[in-house]
């Protein structure tokens, strides 16, 4: 009875505030006990000082506190607010004459900040009463209209969401009465973000010297739209990437159309002349404006068959006079997607006209079959699970590697489990030379299947990859080929089919010295015979972008007359530019380190890399504009006009690299 009545009367434990400096007028209310060591427990849980209770919060985070003193202790909470509006008008008064006060709380070196309110209480007075809630209030409110013009813009959500009642009443409920903002306000903030989103992407392609961009067309239910996003190597040789547009344009639209569109998009970021090359599918609208309006080495190669859009681009003729007012950077065509029609045309042509082709259709026939059911019937998914172990899905009927990766799967499987598969989903089963057949066809052409997968890349993906990866892949094909009972012809037809397709590319300057500037492959991949050459062609591109950034860092300075004079690359003037460069280069083709970090010991080599291989070999990104996971995003489903959908989808994209959407 005795000890209760002691623990009754002594006094509580005293509060602290932590070392670290705190700025909210809340920690007037709160504090940290001290350890058995002594040490203030800024780690542990801020303790009230009204009633003792801890509350869930960090040191930077002081929302679960205010709503602490709003719910239990509302006069404290009242007074919080009406002082902190106080003082922040008297800061915003003063701050040209005096120092802002204090709000870190209790301290030796000055009033607290109930003694602040006490000093200030004839200025209260003649302030207008605010309600208690109101700061708190107006910031939560910006907050979730933030968030849930992230959340639209982000996941590429209808705006009708905002309307609807369940939404309002979700979102009500969880910021305790703030307003889910109107559609008027959305766009409003749509437009606002937009033009943040503009300049400072213009503020920074300002600050790039060389860049790729991709252009794609896609036609979305009753509409066509024009992609373009651009790359660039920043100097550490990380890649950045960046939307552009995504414009409709008329659905019956002609190559002249996309020259306009190009031209045009370039012309409003300002990168005309920083443009190395502009990547594209193999739709025949684009290889044609490409072919009409370029140099003639783009004109050698075979026009494309590719049928991925061949169904989406129309095939437009020239009409009329059309004058060459537009100019166009070098074109560069989708490598992953010229091998995947390679895979898809060349090498199953061959397969469908080779001693296996009636067993190469039933066999695939088969395996269709269980991909029809799987994606068709949930039981019949259920039973692959159970049976198999693992889902099979329908391969996309336009990427080969889809269905390889489909067919290897299945042959992943054991002969039992094959049959008890086929069984379960009533499908014909497989031969056993079926299966032998299928079997090798997966071994046979499993570097193809690799080959695309390298080439779909984009971060780590450079045009210097695309060489080596051709010539890598005809040789491993060359020794299938001698270890094959059925494809050696498919295989001579393939490896004739990627000479042909890629002629361009391994005659290609840019590719090749774009080759020979990455540390992986240097001169390695070239005959002895044809290196010399091109350490010639390094050795004037390393002078030439060294010169380029002199004459950059003295741009708009007086010319001497001495500096004006030049007679050429052998010149006397030009020697000891050049012997640098030669020795740089020959340091370099002499080393074995294969990261790309140990460029930066070869600055001029360094900057021909970034030259060269600041262009992708795929047109993959500009794909990924318009989708949002596996699904396509669409004007019409989000209630969008053109204009409101193309910031939505910019906004989105180039989310990492600006500062619109925080």
């Amino acid at each position: 009875m005795r000890k209760r009545q002691n623990t009754e009367m002594s006094e509580p434990e005293p509060l602290f505030l932590p070392p670290k400096r705190l700025k909210s007028a809340v920690w007037e209310y709160f504090g940290y006990l001290k350890d058995p060591g002594g040490t203030i427990n800024a780690d542990g849980y801020p303790v009230c000082r009204m009633c003792r209770k801890k509350v869930s919060a960090r040191t930077g985070n002081t929302s679960n506190m205010a709503h602490h003193l709003r719910d239990h202790h509302p006069k404290e909470f009242a007074k919080m607010n009406r002082k902190h509006s106080v003082v922040c008008r008297r800061r915003i008064r003063d701050e040209s004459s005096i120092e802002a006060p204090s709000s870190d709380g209790p301290s030796s070196d000055g009033p607290s900040i109930l003694e602040n309110q006490m000093a200030e209480s004839s200025s209260e007075a003649k302030e207008p009463k605010i309600d208690p809630t109101t700061i708190y209030h107006q910031t939560s409110q910006s907050r979730l209209n933030s968030l849930v013009f992230n959340f639209i813009v982000e996941d590429v959500q209808p705006i009708s969401i905002l309307e609807q009642p369940g939404f309002r009443k979700l979102i009500e409920a969880l910021s305790r009465g703030d307003k889910v903002m109107c559609r008027n306000a959305f766009i409003t903030r749509l437009e606002v973000a937009s033009n943040k989103m503009k300049g400072e992407l213009k503020a920074k392609l300002d600050k790039v010297q060389t860049l790729c961009t991709t252009a794609d067309v896609w036609s979305v239910q009753d509409r066509s739209y024009f992609g373009m996003t651009c790359h660039w190597l920043e100097d550490n040789l990380e890649r950045k990437s960046a939307a552009l547009a995504c414009t409709r344009i008329p659905i019956s639209y002609t190559c002249e159309t996309i020259i306009a569109k190009i031209q045009e998009i370039h012309s409003s970021y300002n990168i005309e002349s920083k443009v190395q090359a502009t990547v594209t599918d193999n739709g025949n609208n684009f290889v044609k404006a490409f072919k009409e309006f370029c140099s003639e080495d783009d004109q050698e190669v075979e026009q494309s068959h590719f049928e991925d859009l061949g169904s989406i681009l129309c095939d437009g003729d020239m009409g009329g006079d059309f004058f060459l007012s537009y100019f166009l950077p070098p074109h560069q065509r989708c490598a992953s997607q010229t091998l995947n029609l390679i895979a898809s045309k060349d090498l199953a042509d061959a397969v469908s006209k080779g001693q296996a082709g009636k067993l190469h259709s039933s066999a695939t026939e088969k395996c269709a079959a269980i991909w029809h059911k799987a994606q068709s019937s949930t039981e019949a998914a259920d039973a692959i699970e159970s049976i198999a172990k693992m889902n099979f899905t329908d391969p996309c009927c336009n990427q080969w590697s889809s269905e390889y990766y489909a067919i290897n799967k299945l042959m992943s499987l054991t002969d039992s489990q094959l049959n008890e598969l086929c069984e379960a989903l009533g499908v014909p089963h497989f031969t056993p030379d079926e299966t032998a057949y299928l079997t090798e066809y997966t071994d046979v052409f499993k570097p193809v299947a690799f080959a695309l997968d390298l080439l779909h890349g984009e971060e780590k993906c450079f045009l210097g990859i695309v060489i080596p990866t051709l010539l890598t892949l005809k040789r491993k094909l060359e020794e299938k080929a001698a270890n094959t009972r059925l494809f050696s012809k498919v295989i001579d037809s393939t490896v004739k089919a990627i000479d042909s397709r890629f002629k361009q590319v391994f005659e290609s300057s840019d590719a090749r010295l774009a080759t020979a500037t990455m540390p992986q492959f240097r001169l390695w991949w070239l005959p002895e015979d044809e290196r010399e050459s091109l350490r010639a062609q390094l050795i004037t591109e390393v002078l030439q972008v060294d010169q380029g950034t002199e004459e950059t860092e003295t741009n708009g300075g007086s010319v001497h007359e001495d500096e004006f004079f030049s007679y050429g690359p052998g010149s006397s003037g030009n020697k000891g530019g050049k012997r640098e460069a030669a020795e740089q280069v020959w340091l370099y083709l002499q080393g074995t380190n294969k990261d790309l970090k140990c460029l930066n010991e070869f600055p001029g080599v360094k900057k021909v890399f970034i030259k060269f291989n600041t262009t992708l070999p795929s047109s993959t990104p500009v794909q990924e504009l318009f989708s949002n996971g596996s699904n396509i995003v669409t004007p019409k489903g989000h209630h969008l006009s053109d204009e409101h959908f193309e910031r939505v989808l910019l906004l989105r994209y180039n989310s990492k690299i600006t500062t619109a959407l925080e």
